[in-house]
């Protein structure tokens, strides 16, 4: 199997060997090295679409291929190209949407988050953190749910210490000494319920899972905090001296 998508660490090749097996009905599938020299550009693979583009792509190749090989006893050999639903920009006027759809696909999370908080020396502690996401399809359900944990890693970062500091133009906390981000000791148990309401057009009903949980956790980590200090908290990082009052 050749496929364009690259793998970032976000578990595509996987996702890829899955539908092929699934698809052609045997384990006995290999995933050539990644190479754009046989199959052309996937585009980017900084955002939720590789499961959804891939899982298009490798299905109707698999297809294609079955139905090939019921028609010649020869090698088979077949390349198909998936492309998502196409899109239409917003009216810049009334910010509407001008055609049938502007977005692809909606993706919905909700979060709750526990934490703890001393309010005399500014501390801040998160101690659970349970979330309910609709995730379309779970195609690798371990997955859907490392990147659940890794997306709202992300966000309690930028809730309680990520935070770019420049001066003159330059940045002062360039590495990771001075630019704090979370480690396994700040992160809290994270308890996910995946919810399965398929996408219409998308293959296999799959649907992004990254970035949800990245904007839901700030503002529900700044929501627990809130409500434990009785503070506005209109910034993020909340720092400590902000929750004790200077």
């Amino acid at each position: 199997m050749h496929c364009a998508a690259a793998q970032v660490g976000q578990g595509v090749a996987t996702v890829i060997l899955q539908v092929a097996r699934t698809e052609l009905g045997t384990d006995d599938v290999v995933l050539a090295p990644h190479t754009t020299a046989t199959v052309d550009s996937a585009g980017s693979a900084s955002a939720s679409r590789m499961t959804w583009m891939v899982s298009g792509a490798v299905r109707d190749a698999c297809r294609a291929a079955l139905k090939e090989r019921g028609r010649t006893s020869g090698e088979v050999d077949v390349e198909r190209i998936y492309r998502h639903p196409r899109t239409t920009p917003l009216d810049p006027e009334t910010g509407q949407v001008t055609g049938e759809r502007a977005h692809v696909a909606y993706a919905c999370a909700a979060m709750r988050v526990v934490a703890e908080v001393d309010v005399d020396l500014g501390l801040t502690r998160v101690v659970w953190i349970g979330t309910a996401q609709d995730v379309g399809k779970a195609v690798n359900p371990q997955a859907v749910k490392g990147q659940i944990e890794g997306g709202t890693a992300q966000g309690l970062g930028l809730a309680l210490m990520e935070e770019i500091q420049t001066r003159d133009g330059l940045i002062t906390n360039a590495s990771f000494t001075d630019y704090l981000i979370p480690t396994t000791l700040d992160m809290p148990t994270v308890v996910s319920e995946l919810v399965e309401e398929a996408e219409p057009d998308a293959p296999y009903g799959v649907k992004g899972v990254g970035e949800p949980p990245t904007v839901v956790s700030t503002a529900a980590v700044v929501a627990a905090l809130r409500a434990a200090t009785g503070r506005e908290l209109t910034r993020v990082p909340v720092k400590p001296d902000v929750i004790v009052g200077l």
